[in-house]
């Protein structure tokens, strides 16, 4: 049935996307080959955090580069998930040392009953890791969005100062971070229906499922990639910006240079 749901899904990208389409088939499987390979390394007993960032870089350059292609619209936007990466990490670390929502709760007694308990991971890093790998594609996504429309606008108005592109960035974010928010919110809902039917057939009270680790960790995995997804708005019309700025400086710096040749000539 995978295989036949693959083949439907293969089709449909082809038929609507052509070429783009079997691109982004390709991407899919890259992307699940490299979240293998790192449940892989990570079992082998290596620290995820190393890890997981190289892996979220080869997803956003495959996503990025390959699907888009490479130009100033792509390198901003990679840049800018790159950026967002590095910081997220610290926010991740400040959130997990005063939650604690690293390891297994006593709803996951039934998983880790066939399991040895002393993995030799720690379950702090890979909170943190799971996060990053939950909020890639979202960024990615929200990025390259941004940074298309806002090189749209420089293009068709190349009078715009860096403070005038960076707001037409943010209203541009403003746009899309209502969607956002809720296709987050929605996915994390329905990847967390069992859980709540859980806590409807054992009749938790309310208080109960709000001290709960496994709702925690669930809640704070949607606040976080909801920062993430209001974070990487203004550091991609930030970078945008700049790049569009020095662009149109280093145009004026050649014609000026031009000119001059011309008029000595």
């Amino acid at each position: 049935m995978t295989k036949l749901l693959s083949i439907i899904l293969l089709i449909l990208l082809i038929i609507i996307g052509g070429k783009r389409g079997l691109k982004t088939f390709i991407t899919i499987y890259l992307n699940l080959l490299l979240i293998f390979l790192l449940i892989i390394i990570v079992g082998w007993g290596f620290n995820p955090t190393i890890p997981t960032f190289i892996i979220c870089t080869i997803i956003s350059i495959i996503i990025l580069f390959f699907l888009n292609g490479t130009n100033k619209k792509t390198i901003s936007s990679f840049i800018s998930v790159i950026i967002l990466l590095i910081i997220f990490y610290f926010i991740t670390t400040i959130f997990n040392n005063n939650i604690y929502i690293q390891g297994y709760s006593e709803e996951n007694i039934e998983e880790i009953s066939y399991v040895i308990y002393d993995t030799g991971i720690n379950m702090l890093d890979l909170s943190k890791c799971i996060i990053i790998i939950g909020l890639i594609g979202n960024i990615v996504d929200t990025s390259i969005a941004i940074s298309s429309a806002l090189y749209e606008v420089h293009i068709n108005n190349k009078k715009l100062k860096l403070k005038e592109l960076f707001n037409s960035g943010m209203n541009i974010g403003k746009d899309i971070l209502g969607t956002t928010t809720n296709t987050l919110f929605f996915a994390y809902l329905g990847s967390c229906m069992t859980l709540l039917i859980f806590f409807q057939d054992f009749q938790y009270q309310p208080v109960s499922i709000i001290n709960s680790k496994i709702f925690a960790t669930e809640f704070t995995r949607i606040i976080l990639s909801g920062i993430a997804s209001f974070l990487i708005i203004p550091i991609t019309s930030l970078i945008v910006s700049i790049y569009c700025t020095k662009e149109k400086h280093y145009e004026k710096n050649e014609n000026n240079i031009r000119r001059s040749k011309s008029l000595s000539n």
